[in-house]
Protein backbone atom coordinates (compact mmCIF):
# COMPACT_ATOMS: atom_id res chain seq x y z
CA UNK A 1 0.00 0.00 0.00
CA UNK A 2 2.71 2.86 0.88
CA UNK A 3 3.97 2.74 -2.89
CA UNK A 4 1.00 3.92 -4.51
CA UNK A 5 0.13 6.34 -1.60
CA UNK A 6 4.16 7.65 -1.96
CA UNK A 7 3.07 8.12 -5.76
CA UNK A 8 -0.18 9.65 -5.34
CA UNK A 9 1.41 12.29 -2.90
CA UNK A 10 3.61 13.19 -5.83
CA UNK A 11 0.80 14.90 -6.93
CA UNK A 12 -1.21 16.90 -4.59
CA UNK A 13 -4.85 16.80 -6.80
CA UNK A 14 -4.09 13.12 -7.77
CA UNK A 15 -3.62 13.08 -3.85
CA UNK A 16 -7.01 15.14 -2.74
CA UNK A 17 -8.79 13.00 -5.52
CA UNK A 18 -7.38 9.65 -4.71
CA UNK A 19 -8.36 10.30 -1.14
CA UNK A 20 -11.85 11.50 -1.71
CA UNK A 21 -12.35 7.84 -3.45
CA UNK A 22 -11.09 6.58 -0.10
CA UNK A 23 -13.40 7.75 1.81
CA UNK A 24 -16.37 7.17 -0.05
CA UNK A 25 -15.21 3.26 -0.19
CA UNK A 26 -16.50 3.20 3.44
CA UNK A 27 -20.13 3.40 2.23
CA UNK A 28 -19.41 -0.32 1.34
CA UNK A 29 -18.86 -1.68 4.93
CA UNK A 30 -22.62 -0.12 5.93
CA UNK A 31 -26.26 -1.78 4.62
CA UNK A 32 -27.20 -3.14 2.18
CA UNK A 33 -23.55 -3.27 0.87
CA UNK A 34 -21.35 -4.51 4.06
CA UNK A 35 -18.17 -5.17 2.85
CA UNK A 36 -17.17 -4.74 6.32
CA UNK A 37 -13.44 -4.59 5.96
CA UNK A 38 -13.92 -0.96 3.63
CA UNK A 39 -14.01 0.63 6.69
CA UNK A 40 -10.80 -0.65 8.10
CA UNK A 41 -8.94 -0.28 4.98
CA UNK A 42 -10.38 3.23 4.20
CA UNK A 43 -9.29 4.51 7.74
CA UNK A 44 -5.66 2.90 7.04
CA UNK A 45 -5.24 5.01 4.25
CA UNK A 46 -6.65 8.02 6.49
CA UNK A 47 -4.24 7.69 8.99
CA UNK A 48 -1.16 6.97 7.05
CA UNK A 49 -2.06 10.23 4.80
CA UNK A 50 -2.42 12.20 8.01
CA UNK A 51 0.70 11.11 9.42
CA UNK A 52 2.70 11.24 6.70
CA UNK A 53 1.73 14.84 5.82
CA UNK A 54 4.56 17.97 5.85
CA UNK A 55 2.53 19.80 8.27
CA UNK A 56 -1.18 20.72 9.75
CA UNK A 57 -2.13 22.72 6.88
CA UNK A 58 -1.25 19.34 4.74
CA UNK A 59 -2.81 17.21 6.81
CA UNK A 60 -5.67 19.26 7.00
CA UNK A 61 -6.40 18.91 3.28
CA UNK A 62 -5.89 15.32 2.94
CA UNK A 63 -8.52 14.96 5.86
CA UNK A 64 -10.96 16.91 4.52
CA UNK A 65 -10.78 15.30 1.10
CA UNK A 66 -11.19 12.06 2.83
CA UNK A 67 -13.99 13.67 5.58
CA UNK A 68 -15.53 14.94 1.93
CA UNK A 69 -15.65 11.47 0.36
CA UNK A 70 -17.20 9.97 3.79
CA UNK A 71 -19.97 12.00 3.95
CA UNK A 72 -21.31 12.54 0.50
CA UNK A 73 -21.09 8.80 -0.47
CA UNK A 74 -22.47 7.88 2.68
CA UNK A 75 -25.19 10.45 2.90
CA UNK A 76 -25.57 10.82 -0.77
CA UNK A 77 -29.55 9.34 -0.81
CA UNK A 78 -30.49 12.67 0.57
CA UNK A 79 -30.80 13.55 -2.75
CA UNK A 80 -33.58 11.88 -3.33
CA UNK A 81 -35.23 14.16 -0.71
CA UNK A 82 -34.23 17.58 -2.09
CA UNK A 83 -34.34 16.40 -5.71
CA UNK A 84 -36.92 14.13 -6.61
CA UNK A 85 -39.62 15.14 -3.32
CA UNK A 86 -37.90 18.66 -2.69
CA UNK A 87 -38.86 19.71 -5.98
CA UNK A 88 -35.35 21.21 -6.24
CA UNK A 89 -33.34 21.46 -9.66
CA UNK A 90 -30.90 18.89 -9.95
CA UNK A 91 -27.41 21.68 -9.99
CA UNK A 92 -29.26 22.91 -6.91
CA UNK A 93 -29.71 19.48 -5.39
CA UNK A 94 -26.40 18.61 -5.75
CA UNK A 95 -24.54 21.84 -4.24
CA UNK A 96 -26.59 21.29 -1.43
CA UNK A 97 -25.43 17.64 -1.13
CA UNK A 98 -21.86 18.74 -1.60
CA UNK A 99 -22.01 22.04 0.70
CA UNK A 100 -23.76 19.40 3.38
CA UNK A 101 -20.40 17.37 2.70
CA UNK A 102 -18.37 19.67 3.32
CA UNK A 103 -19.75 21.05 6.24
CA UNK A 104 -19.77 17.92 8.00
CA UNK A 105 -16.07 17.00 7.21
CA UNK A 106 -15.18 20.40 8.16
CA UNK A 107 -16.59 19.89 11.63
CA UNK A 108 -15.92 16.12 12.27
CA UNK A 109 -13.79 14.78 10.30
CA UNK A 110 -10.59 17.84 10.02
CA UNK A 111 -9.76 18.15 13.70
CA UNK A 112 -8.02 14.92 12.89
CA UNK A 113 -5.29 16.95 11.27
CA UNK A 114 -4.40 18.65 14.87
CA UNK A 115 -2.44 15.56 15.55
CA UNK A 116 0.47 17.35 13.52
CA UNK A 117 0.60 19.53 16.50
CA UNK A 118 1.63 16.91 18.68
CA UNK A 119 4.85 15.36 19.43
CA UNK A 120 3.95 11.43 18.33
CA UNK A 121 5.41 8.55 20.59
CA UNK A 122 6.99 6.03 18.06
CA UNK A 123 5.78 3.87 20.31
CA UNK A 124 2.79 2.09 17.97
CA UNK A 125 0.48 0.99 20.86
CA UNK A 126 0.53 4.66 22.62
CA UNK A 127 0.51 6.26 19.61
CA UNK A 128 -2.48 4.03 18.19
CA UNK A 129 -4.14 4.75 21.41
CA UNK A 130 -4.25 8.33 21.05
CA UNK A 131 -5.48 8.39 17.47
CA UNK A 132 -8.40 5.85 18.68
CA UNK A 133 -9.24 8.70 21.41
CA UNK A 134 -9.18 11.20 19.34
CA UNK A 135 -11.24 9.75 17.01
CA UNK A 136 -13.62 8.59 18.97
CA UNK A 137 -13.97 12.09 20.43
CA UNK A 138 -14.93 13.62 17.05
CA UNK A 139 -18.12 10.82 16.89
CA UNK A 140 -19.03 11.50 20.16
CA UNK A 141 -19.17 15.30 19.41
CA UNK A 142 -21.77 14.18 16.39
CA UNK A 143 -24.04 13.57 19.07
CA UNK A 144 -24.18 17.34 19.96
CA UNK A 145 -23.03 19.63 17.43
CA UNK A 146 -25.58 20.70 14.11
CA UNK A 147 -28.44 19.31 15.92
CA UNK A 148 -26.37 15.65 16.57
CA UNK A 149 -25.71 13.77 13.37
CA UNK A 150 -24.81 10.56 14.44
CA UNK A 151 -24.91 8.74 11.24
CA UNK A 152 -22.27 5.85 9.74
CA UNK A 153 -20.73 5.44 12.95
CA UNK A 154 -18.06 2.54 12.26
CA UNK A 155 -18.87 0.66 14.69
CA UNK A 156 -22.03 -0.41 13.21
CA UNK A 157 -19.98 -2.35 10.54
CA UNK A 158 -19.62 -5.54 13.39
CA UNK A 159 -23.07 -5.92 13.40
CA UNK A 160 -23.01 -9.58 12.68
CA UNK A 161 -19.68 -10.44 13.07
CA UNK A 162 -17.84 -11.92 16.10
CA UNK A 163 -17.52 -8.24 17.42
CA UNK A 164 -21.22 -8.15 17.78
CA UNK A 165 -21.06 -9.62 21.39
CA UNK A 166 -19.28 -6.17 22.64
CA UNK A 167 -22.26 -3.91 21.41
CA UNK A 168 -24.40 -4.43 24.38
CA UNK A 169 -21.30 -3.80 26.49
CA UNK A 170 -19.65 -0.98 25.34
CA UNK A 171 -21.46 0.03 22.50
CA UNK A 172 -21.75 0.94 18.70
CA UNK A 173 -19.13 3.91 19.65
CA UNK A 174 -17.29 1.29 22.01
CA UNK A 175 -16.54 -1.14 18.53
CA UNK A 176 -15.92 1.92 16.53
CA UNK A 177 -12.63 2.68 19.22
CA UNK A 178 -11.68 -0.68 18.42
CA UNK A 179 -11.96 -0.24 14.57
CA UNK A 180 -10.04 3.31 15.24
CA UNK A 181 -7.07 1.71 17.16
CA UNK A 182 -6.84 -1.12 14.78
CA UNK A 183 -6.81 1.23 12.09
CA UNK A 184 -3.77 3.38 13.56
CA UNK A 185 -2.06 0.11 14.40
CA UNK A 186 -2.08 -1.05 11.09
CA UNK A 187 -1.32 2.15 9.42
CA UNK A 188 1.56 2.99 11.82
CA UNK A 189 3.06 -0.53 11.77
CA UNK A 190 3.62 0.25 7.72
CA UNK A 191 4.98 3.47 8.04
CA UNK A 192 7.39 2.54 10.98
CA UNK A 193 8.14 -0.93 8.78
CA UNK A 194 7.45 -3.13 11.95
CA UNK A 195 6.35 -6.00 9.97
CA UNK A 196 5.73 -7.69 13.53
CA UNK A 197 3.25 -5.38 14.66
CA UNK A 198 1.74 -5.27 11.09
CA UNK A 199 0.35 -9.23 11.65
CA UNK A 200 -0.57 -8.82 14.88
CA UNK A 201 -2.97 -6.42 13.99
CA UNK A 202 -4.66 -8.20 10.99
CA UNK A 203 -4.85 -10.81 13.29
CA UNK A 204 -7.14 -9.20 15.40
CA UNK A 205 -9.27 -8.95 12.57
CA UNK A 206 -10.90 -12.28 13.44
CA UNK A 207 -13.77 -9.68 14.82
CA UNK A 208 -14.47 -8.89 11.40
CA UNK A 209 -15.55 -12.75 10.56
CA UNK A 210 -19.30 -13.52 9.98
CA UNK A 211 -21.62 -14.62 12.65
CA UNK A 212 -24.91 -15.91 11.87
CA UNK A 213 -27.95 -14.14 13.87
CA UNK A 214 -30.22 -17.40 15.31
CA UNK A 215 -33.63 -16.58 16.55
CA UNK A 216 -34.08 -18.61 19.39
CA UNK A 217 -37.57 -20.12 21.39
CA UNK A 218 -38.73 -16.79 22.74
CA UNK A 219 -41.06 -16.80 26.45
CA UNK A 220 -42.11 -14.61 28.78
CA UNK A 221 -44.99 -12.36 29.18
CA UNK A 222 -45.20 -10.29 25.20
CA UNK A 223 -48.19 -8.56 23.29
CA UNK A 224 -49.36 -9.39 20.26
CA UNK A 225 -48.45 -6.64 17.48
CA UNK A 226 -49.34 -6.20 13.95
CA UNK A 227 -47.31 -3.48 11.82
CA UNK A 228 -49.05 -1.12 8.83
CA UNK A 229 -46.81 -0.17 6.21
CA UNK A 230 -49.14 1.94 3.63
CA UNK A 231 -46.59 2.22 1.35
CA UNK A 232 -48.50 6.10 -0.31
CA UNK A 233 -47.43 8.56 -2.31
CA UNK A 234 -46.12 11.59 -0.14
CA UNK A 235 -46.60 13.67 -3.87
CA UNK A 236 -50.35 13.43 -2.83
CA UNK A 237 -49.91 13.20 1.03
CA UNK A 238 -51.28 17.01 1.45
CA UNK A 239 -53.89 17.15 -1.62
CA UNK A 240 -57.46 17.75 0.02
CA UNK A 241 -58.76 14.42 -2.30
CA UNK A 242 -56.06 12.45 -0.42
CA UNK A 243 -57.30 12.40 3.14
CA UNK A 244 -59.88 9.88 2.88
CA UNK A 245 -57.63 7.26 0.53
CA UNK A 246 -54.96 7.79 3.58
CA UNK A 247 -57.27 7.04 5.85
CA UNK A 248 -58.75 4.11 4.15
CA UNK A 249 -55.72 2.12 3.32
CA UNK A 250 -54.89 2.21 6.93
CA UNK A 251 -57.91 0.86 8.29
CA UNK A 252 -58.36 -2.04 5.27
CA UNK A 253 -54.89 -2.86 6.17
CA UNK A 254 -55.59 -3.01 10.21
CA UNK A 255 -58.49 -5.20 9.99
CA UNK A 256 -55.91 -8.30 9.66
CA UNK A 257 -55.18 -7.46 13.33
CA UNK A 258 -58.44 -6.95 14.92
CA UNK A 259 -57.26 -9.82 17.05
CA UNK A 260 -53.79 -7.99 18.04
CA UNK A 261 -53.17 -6.35 21.10
CA UNK A 262 -51.28 -4.00 19.76
CA UNK A 263 -51.45 -2.16 15.74
CA UNK A 264 -48.52 0.29 14.63
CA UNK A 265 -49.32 3.20 12.13
CA UNK A 266 -46.20 5.05 10.99
CA UNK A 267 -44.63 8.35 11.49
CA UNK A 268 -46.82 11.21 10.41
CA UNK A 269 -49.55 9.29 8.00
CA UNK A 270 -51.87 12.06 8.40
CA UNK A 271 -52.23 15.92 6.64
CA UNK A 272 -53.90 17.03 9.91
CA UNK A 273 -52.82 17.48 13.13
CA UNK A 274 -54.01 14.84 16.19
CA UNK A 275 -57.12 17.32 17.75
CA UNK A 276 -58.80 17.98 14.57
CA UNK A 277 -62.08 17.21 13.12
CA UNK A 278 -61.25 15.08 10.92
CA UNK A 279 -58.90 12.85 13.51
CA UNK A 280 -61.95 12.64 15.80
CA UNK A 281 -64.07 11.31 12.92
CA UNK A 282 -61.27 8.90 12.32
CA UNK A 283 -61.31 7.21 15.57
CA UNK A 284 -65.13 7.09 15.42
CA UNK A 285 -64.37 5.04 12.16
CA UNK A 286 -62.02 2.79 14.01
CA UNK A 287 -65.03 1.43 16.71
CA UNK A 288 -63.65 -1.50 18.50
CA UNK A 289 -60.31 -2.21 17.29
CA UNK A 290 -57.21 -2.38 19.30
CA UNK A 291 -54.93 0.05 20.65
CA UNK A 292 -53.07 1.94 17.64
CA UNK A 293 -50.22 4.25 18.03
CA UNK A 294 -49.48 6.62 15.55
CA UNK A 295 -47.71 8.68 14.40
CA UNK A 296 -49.34 12.40 14.32
CA UNK A 297 -49.13 16.41 14.57
CA UNK A 298 -50.00 17.89 17.36
CA UNK A 299 -50.03 21.93 18.26
CA UNK A 300 -49.56 23.02 21.76
CA UNK A 301 -48.41 26.13 22.90
CA UNK A 302 -47.77 28.28 19.47
CA UNK A 303 -45.69 25.25 18.73
CA UNK A 304 -46.30 21.98 16.51
CA UNK A 305 -44.67 18.75 17.34
CA UNK A 306 -44.10 15.67 15.32
CA UNK A 307 -45.54 12.98 17.86
CA UNK A 308 -46.33 9.19 18.69
CA UNK A 309 -49.61 8.93 20.55
CA UNK A 310 -51.76 6.37 21.40
CA UNK A 311 -55.30 7.34 19.11
CA UNK A 312 -57.97 8.33 21.30
CA UNK A 313 -55.93 8.47 24.19
CA UNK A 314 -54.09 11.61 25.88
CA UNK A 315 -50.84 9.59 25.70
CA UNK A 316 -48.02 11.08 23.41
CA UNK A 317 -44.23 11.01 22.92
CA UNK A 318 -43.14 14.42 20.95
CA UNK A 319 -39.91 13.62 18.70
CA UNK A 320 -36.77 14.97 20.23
CA UNK A 321 -34.32 14.86 17.95
CA UNK A 322 -35.43 16.86 14.57
CA UNK A 323 -34.01 16.65 10.81
CA UNK A 324 -32.59 19.51 9.49
CA UNK A 325 -33.98 21.28 7.07
CA UNK A 326 -36.60 18.36 6.88
CA UNK A 327 -38.40 19.50 10.11
CA UNK A 328 -36.54 22.57 11.14
CA UNK A 329 -34.59 25.15 8.97
CA UNK A 330 -31.25 26.17 10.24
CA UNK A 331 -30.55 30.13 9.06
CA UNK A 332 -34.73 30.28 8.29
CA UNK A 333 -34.78 33.59 7.90
CA UNK A 334 -31.86 33.47 4.73
CA UNK A 335 -32.99 30.09 3.97
CA UNK A 336 -36.34 29.81 3.87
CA UNK A 337 -38.53 30.80 0.82
CA UNK A 338 -35.10 30.70 -1.74
CA UNK A 339 -35.74 26.96 -2.30
CA UNK A 340 -38.71 25.33 -2.44
CA UNK A 341 -37.78 22.29 -0.68
CA UNK A 342 -37.34 24.08 2.38
CA UNK A 343 -40.87 25.24 2.43
CA UNK A 344 -42.42 22.12 2.63
CA UNK A 345 -45.41 21.79 4.64
CA UNK A 346 -44.82 21.09 8.41
CA UNK A 347 -41.00 21.74 7.99
CA UNK A 348 -41.13 24.01 11.00
CA UNK A 349 -41.28 21.38 13.94
CA UNK A 350 -40.72 22.24 17.80
CA UNK A 351 -38.26 19.45 19.83
CA UNK A 352 -40.09 17.90 22.31
CA UNK A 353 -38.57 18.21 25.88
CA UNK A 354 -36.26 15.31 27.78
CA UNK A 355 -37.42 12.45 29.34
CA UNK A 356 -40.88 11.92 28.29
CA UNK A 357 -43.02 9.52 30.18
CA UNK A 358 -42.98 5.84 29.01
CA UNK A 359 -46.06 5.16 26.93
CA UNK A 360 -48.81 2.17 28.99
CA UNK A 361 -50.02 -0.21 27.03
CA UNK A 362 -51.42 -3.06 28.44
CA UNK A 363 -49.35 -3.25 31.71
CA UNK A 364 -46.17 -2.38 29.44
CA UNK A 365 -43.85 -0.08 29.72
CA UNK A 366 -43.52 1.16 26.38
CA UNK A 367 -40.27 3.92 24.65
CA UNK A 368 -41.13 5.65 22.15
CA UNK A 369 -38.93 7.00 19.37
CA UNK A 370 -39.45 8.44 16.08
CA UNK A 371 -37.28 8.37 13.41
CA UNK A 372 -33.67 10.18 13.74
CA UNK A 373 -34.41 9.59 17.82
CA UNK A 374 -32.86 5.78 17.25
CA UNK A 375 -29.58 7.15 16.16
CA UNK A 376 -28.90 8.66 19.45
CA UNK A 377 -28.91 6.29 22.50
CA UNK A 378 -27.68 8.71 25.11
CA UNK A 379 -30.57 10.62 25.06
CA UNK A 380 -32.71 8.20 26.39
CA UNK A 381 -30.85 5.88 28.40
CA UNK A 382 -32.92 6.43 31.71
CA UNK A 383 -36.17 5.82 29.32
CA UNK A 384 -34.51 2.62 27.75
CA UNK A 385 -33.55 1.07 31.32
CA UNK A 386 -37.31 1.59 32.34
CA UNK A 387 -39.04 0.41 29.29
CA UNK A 388 -40.31 -3.17 28.49
CA UNK A 389 -39.50 -2.91 24.84
CA UNK A 390 -39.20 0.34 22.15
CA UNK A 391 -41.20 1.07 19.36
CA UNK A 392 -39.70 3.08 16.62
CA UNK A 393 -41.76 4.59 13.34
CA UNK A 394 -40.45 6.79 10.54
CA UNK A 395 -40.98 7.34 7.38
CA UNK A 396 -38.31 6.63 4.99
CA UNK A 397 -40.63 7.58 2.08
CA UNK A 398 -38.86 10.52 1.39
CA UNK A 399 -35.85 8.13 0.36
CA UNK A 400 -36.99 6.32 -2.29
CA UNK A 401 -35.02 2.87 -3.20
CA UNK A 402 -31.79 4.39 -2.47
CA UNK A 403 -29.63 2.50 0.92
CA UNK A 404 -30.65 5.59 3.18
CA UNK A 405 -33.69 2.83 4.26
CA UNK A 406 -30.92 -0.04 4.80
CA UNK A 407 -28.80 2.05 6.87
CA UNK A 408 -31.62 3.19 9.32
CA UNK A 409 -32.36 -0.44 9.65
CA UNK A 410 -28.68 -1.07 10.88
CA UNK A 411 -29.12 1.75 13.36
CA UNK A 412 -32.23 0.06 14.70
CA UNK A 413 -30.61 -3.51 14.88
CA UNK A 414 -27.84 -1.82 16.69
CA UNK A 415 -30.11 0.02 19.77
CA UNK A 416 -31.84 -3.55 20.50
CA UNK A 417 -28.45 -5.00 21.49
CA UNK A 418 -26.98 -2.00 23.10
CA UNK A 419 -30.71 -1.81 24.95
CA UNK A 420 -31.42 -5.21 25.25
CA UNK A 421 -34.41 -4.17 24.08
CA UNK A 422 -37.30 -5.42 21.81
CA UNK A 423 -37.55 -2.75 18.60
CA UNK A 424 -40.81 -2.72 16.71
CA UNK A 425 -40.36 -0.61 13.53
CA UNK A 426 -43.27 0.72 11.30
CA UNK A 427 -42.50 2.61 8.62
CA UNK A 428 -44.07 4.30 5.97
CA UNK A 429 -42.94 2.62 2.89
CA UNK A 430 -40.18 0.47 4.73
CA UNK A 431 -38.17 -1.28 6.00
CA UNK A 432 -40.82 -2.42 8.67
CA UNK A 433 -39.50 -4.89 10.98
CA UNK A 434 -39.23 -7.08 14.07
CA UNK A 435 -36.34 -6.85 16.27
CA UNK A 436 -35.46 -8.60 18.72
CA UNK A 437 -33.13 -7.83 21.76
CA UNK A 438 -30.32 -9.49 20.11
CA UNK A 439 -30.41 -7.56 17.18
CA UNK A 440 -32.06 -10.36 15.18
CA UNK A 441 -34.64 -9.49 12.55
CA UNK A 442 -37.77 -11.96 13.57
CA UNK A 443 -40.15 -10.57 10.98
CA UNK A 444 -39.55 -8.14 8.08
CA UNK A 445 -41.71 -6.04 5.27
CA UNK A 446 -39.52 -4.83 2.52
CA UNK A 447 -39.10 -1.87 1.33
CA UNK A 448 -42.15 -0.68 -1.44
CA UNK A 449 -44.68 -3.28 -0.54
CA UNK A 450 -48.10 -2.19 0.69
CA UNK A 451 -48.99 -4.57 3.81
CA UNK A 452 -48.79 -5.54 7.40
CA UNK A 453 -46.84 -7.93 9.46
CA UNK A 454 -48.18 -9.67 12.81
CA UNK A 455 -45.90 -10.67 15.26
CA UNK A 456 -44.92 -10.94 19.34
CA UNK A 457 -43.07 -8.90 21.31
CA UNK A 458 -41.46 -9.84 24.77
CA UNK A 459 -40.95 -7.70 28.12
CA UNK A 460 -37.13 -7.72 28.96
CA UNK A 461 -36.73 -6.63 32.46
CA UNK A 462 -32.93 -6.48 32.65
CA UNK A 463 -31.22 -3.49 30.81
CA UNK A 464 -28.00 -4.24 29.35
CA UNK A 465 -24.14 -3.36 30.72
CA UNK A 466 -23.93 -0.56 28.19
CA UNK A 467 -26.81 1.21 29.48
CA UNK A 468 -26.16 0.49 33.16
CA UNK A 469 -22.47 1.34 32.87
CA UNK A 470 -20.81 0.59 29.61
CA UNK A 471 -22.19 3.91 27.86
CA UNK A 472 -19.22 5.42 30.39
CA UNK A 473 -16.04 3.12 29.93
CA UNK A 474 -14.76 4.52 26.23
CA UNK A 475 -15.26 8.35 26.25
CA UNK A 476 -13.51 8.53 29.48
CA UNK A 477 -10.94 6.35 28.50
CA UNK A 478 -10.68 8.77 25.04
CA UNK A 479 -10.83 11.96 27.48
CA UNK A 480 -8.30 10.64 29.69
CA UNK A 481 -6.12 9.54 27.20
CA UNK A 482 -6.72 12.77 24.99
CA UNK A 483 -5.63 14.71 28.35
CA UNK A 484 -2.48 13.28 28.85
CA UNK A 485 -1.45 13.54 25.08
CA UNK A 486 -1.92 17.32 25.55
CA UNK A 487 0.40 17.58 28.89
CA UNK A 488 2.63 15.57 27.47
CA UNK A 489 2.69 17.65 24.23
CA UNK A 490 3.55 20.95 27.05
CA UNK A 491 5.92 19.45 29.27
CA UNK A 492 8.35 16.83 26.88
Amino acid sequence: MGSPLKQAHKYPFLNYLFLGLVGALSTLAFSPFNIKLAILISLIILIYSVKNAVNFIEAFKRSFAWGLGYWISGTGWLIVSVYFYGNTHLTVSILIILLMGMLLSLIFITPISLIKLLKFNKNIFISSLFFASFLTILELSRFAFLGGFPWLLPGLTLLDTLGQFLIPIIGVYGLSFIIYFLSAFIALSIIYKQSIYFFLAILCLFIFLPKSNIQHEYSGESLKVGIIQPSLDPFKKFKQEETKNIEQTLLDLSTKHMNADLIIWPESPFPYLNTSPEMRSLLIKLGNAPIIISGAWEFQNNELFNSLTILGSNQSYFKRHLVPFGEYVPFESIIRGLIDFFDLPMSSTSAGRPKQELFDIEGFNVLGMICFDVAFPLSFLDETRNADFIINVSNDTWFGSSYGPYQHLQIVRARALESNKWILRGTSDGISTIVDNKGTIVELLSKGIRGSLSGNVYKVDDPSYFNKIGYLIIPLLSIFVFIVAIILRFIL
